[in-house]
Order: C-alpha cells, then structure tokens, then sequence
C-alpha cells in the first residue's frame, strides 16, 4: 500500500468537515423551513376543521339525512353542486310550495304554516275536527277529507233540490189545473152573480114600497102605543101614590095595633113553665112530665129553675140580669107521659129537686111562636160575630117547634138580636187618605143604623127583645153552645 502524505490527509479532513458543517447547515436550513411550513399548514387544518365542525359535525355524518344528501349528490342532475347548493334549494322549494312566492325566507314560511293550521283549525271548529299545531300536511288532509264530505253532502243536497225542483212542477202543474178551473168557476159565478144581481135589484125595488108601507103602519102604531103608554104611566103614577099611602095606613094600623097589645104577653110567654122535673136518677139523670105527643124531642134542652122561685122576669136591662136557673138538662130518650135527660150543668152549691120548673122558650106543645132573628151571632163566645153562628140559631128554634120569619111585624112573638155592631171611632182626617178603611167605617155605621133601626121597631110594636146570651139561658142551650 503507497504512503499517504500528511498533508494530503489533512486536505482531505478539512474538506470533510467542510462538507459536514455545509449539509449541517442545509439540514437546519431545511428543518426550520419544514417546521414553520408544518406550522402553517397545522393552523390551516385546525381553521379547516373549525369550519367544517361549523357546518357539519363528524356524529352527523352517520345519520340518514346525511346519506341522502350523498346519493342526491352522486345523482348526475347534481353532478358539481355542493351539498349545501342542494339543501339550499330544497329550502326553497319548500318555502315556494307553503307560501308560492319564490325566495320566502325560512321563518316566513314557518311563521306562514303556522297560521295556515290556526286558519284551517278555525274552519273545522264548527264541524268538530282539528288538526296538531304546526302540523300543515294533516292540516290540508283534515281539509281534503272536510271538503270531500262536504261536497257529498252539497251533492246529496243537489239531489234533494232537483227532487224538490221536480215535486215542485208537479205541484204547479196541479196548482195551475186547479187555477184553470177555479177561473172557468170565477167566471161562471161573475155571469150568475150578474143576473142575481139584477134579479135583486128588481126584487129590492118591490120589497122597498112594501117596506115604507110598513114603516108607515109601524110609525102610526108606535105611535098609537106610546100614547097608550103615557095613559098607562099615569095611571102607574097614581097607582104608585096609592099603594104608598096604604103602606102608610098599614103601618099606622101596626102602630095602633102595638098600642092595643095585651102588654107583658112576651113576659108571660117565657116565665110560663113547660114541665116539671117528675122524678130523680141516677147519675145525673133526671125525668120530666113531657113524652110522645107533646113536641119533644131527643136533643132539645131546657134550663131548671126552682120550684118555689119559678122563671125570672125578663129584666130591662138584658146583659146585666141573666136568666140563669141551677142547672140545665138535655133530653135523651122520649117515652110516652115522661122523657129521660142527663143534667148538662149545675150551678155551684145548687140541688135539683122533683118539682122543679123547667122552660125552653122555643118549646110550647100547642103554640108554634114567631121568632125574627137579626144580626151576627157569638155563639161560641171565641169573640168573632159571624152570619154562619146566626144560622145556629134559627136552626135550633125551626128544629124545636119555632118559626123563623124573614119579617118584623105585629105577628111577631120574639126578636132575637145578634151582638151589636161596633163603629171604630177613627178621626176623618185618618180617614180622608184610606179609602179601604173609609169603605169599612162606612160599612160598619150601616150596620149600625140598621140594628137600631130593627130594634126600634121592635120597641114601638111592643115585641119582646132578647140579645144572644139571654136566648140561649132560656133554652137551656148557653154552656152546650160554648163547646
């Protein structure tokens, strides 16, 4: 091997080195350049991925929708257009097919839908049905289906109208045939109405000059009658001027006859005894000295007075002396010669002896005596004067021999008077603004007047008056009234 010179090696070691420091330059040269150029393409594909993360995130690119897209995007009629071009346009086409206008923004056409449902809601209301909110294809379905049933039900309408439309024809035609005849009628009418018409004015001129006859004979008549008449409305006068001064003659004869009236021959009637208690019983039973044919009967009572005392005078003043005996009975059982009675009520501290009178004053075995009763009757003593309690009384005096008259006159043996009518004594100024209270002031003096009116007359043809309670102590009928 030839001998290398040492200044040959080190020629050699320096162009190595050389070499060394030059590619170790131009591979830090190259290591910075590549690491800046790595720099920036890393933030280019961090923004890149911002923006793609923007637009589509990597999650979703699994779902259908998106898969769609894809194929929709292979479709050769789409061949170069971005996926956001395609969705763009159906966008578009969705707003153009809510709204039809072209380039409607998408709230627009949303917030359009939405009132769209709340009209199509609105329409269906009456008919019942509804459709989801926001829900425009059920929307136009629920339409579709309404309009459809709708316009089966105009159809059928249709159908009725034209079956209308037919009976209607017939039923003009009808009408019409029925027109026709009554106007061939109407016109056939007219001609007869004609010549009744002129028959009628013939037969009215005839009847007119029989008429004025009659009017004529009618007036001389009428006039003949009235004549007539006036000769009898005098002799009615004088008639009337008669017949009133004989009802005054005939009550001055009353008068005359009251004045000639055996005096106190009421008095006698009713202290004149009717019996006698025959016989004592037991348990307060007794018997009297009247039986079948003497016009008693089951029911009737009498009033017990003793013996030695016989029946009180009939006192002037009838509410202060009361002809009370001690005891009255009833009648239960009538034989022949005697009639059984229970004792009805016994004065206190009194005993009933045989012997002892006993009186009804209705009560005569051979006299039917006239009573004229008047008034309003207390007869329960409960403090109300009715028409209906009178009614009691006039039963009670019909029921046990009585006669109830209607009139007061001289035949008249009793007047059996009702309580006194009571006058409020009311002021006229309190009067004068009340016109129910003035009607019943009035009715009440009314009443008044004519119970003095009746009671006077009594007086003056000198019949006995008797008030309410001393009638019934007379019957022996005060305490069975009160119960």
């Amino acid at each position: 091997m030839a001998a290398v010179s040492q200044q040959g090696s080190r020629a050699g070691l320096i162009t190595a080195l050389v070499i060394f420091v030059v590619l170790f330059l131009v591979a830090t040269v190259l290591f910075f350049t590549t690491n800046a150029d790595n720099k920036v393409n890393e933030k280019r594909v961090a923004d890149l991925q911002l923006k793609y993360t923007q637009v589509i995130k990597q999650t979703e690119m699994t779902d259908p929708d998106y898969q769609t897209l894809q194929e929709l995007q292979r479709d050769p009629t789409n061949r170069g257009r971005s996926m956001f071009d395609i969705i763009k346009t159906q966008r578009d086409d969705l707003s153009k097919a809510i709204t039809g206008q072209a380039n409607t923004p998408a709230a627009k056409a949303v917030e359009s839908a939405a009132t769209t449902v709340q009209s199509a809601n609105k329409t269906l209301e009456p008919a019942g049905a509804t459709v989801p909110a926001s829900s425009l294809n059920n929307a136009i379905m629920v339409l579709a289906a309404t309009i459809i049933e709708r316009q089966s039900q105009a159809d059928q309408l249709k159908q009725e109208m034209a079956k209308c439309a037919d009976d209607l024809k017939k039923q003009t035609a009808l009408y019409q045939k029925e027109l026709d005849t009554h106007r061939t009628t109407l016109e056939s009418a007219r001609t007869e109405t004609k010549t009744i018409g002129e028959d009628t004015v013939k037969y009215r001129a005839g009847k007119d000059e029989q008429v004025a006859g009659l009017e004529k004979s009618i007036a001389e008549t009428v006039e003949k009658d009235r004549k007539a008449m006036e000769d009898l409305n005098t002799q009615l006068t004088a008639a009337n001027g008669q017949i009133t001064e004989l009802k005054k003659k005939l009550e001055q004869a009353y008068l005359a006859m009251a004045r000639f009236k055996v005096s106190n021959t009421g008095e006698s009637a009713i202290r004149r005894a009717d019996g006698i208690i025959s016989q004592l019983g037991r348990n307060n039973v007794v018997y009297v000295n009247r039986g079948l044919g003497q016009q008693i009967s089951q029911g009737m009572t009498f009033e017990v007075y003793d013996k030695s005392e016989g029946i009180p005078r009939l006192a002037p003043n009838a509410d202060e002396s009361l002809p009370a005996g001690k005891a009255s009975i009833e009648i239960t059982r009538v034989s022949p010669g005697s009639s059984e009675a229970r004792v009805i009520k016994q004065s206190a501290g009194s005993q009933i002896y045989v012997g002892d009178v006993i009186a009804n004053l209705v009560y005569d075995p051979n006299v039917k005596f006239r009573f004229k009763v008047f008034g309003d009757f207390d007869i329960d003593q409960d403090g109300k004067a009715t028409p209906q309690e009178a009614d009691v009384v006039k039963r009670l005096i019909a029921q046990w021999g009585g006669i109830v008259t209607d009139d007061l006159n001289i035949d008249t043996d009793f007047l059996v008077m009702g309580k006194e009518p009571v006058v409020p004594a009311i002021p006229p100024e309190q009067l004068k603004d009340d016109p129910i209270r003035e009607f019943e002031q009035k009715k009440a003096e009314e009443a008044r007047k004519a119970y003095d009116d009746v009671k006077n007359k009594a007086l003056d043809l000198h019949t006995p008056v008797l008030n309410q309670n001393r009638f019934l102590y007379f019957i022996g009928f005060f305490d069975q009234a009160r119960k």
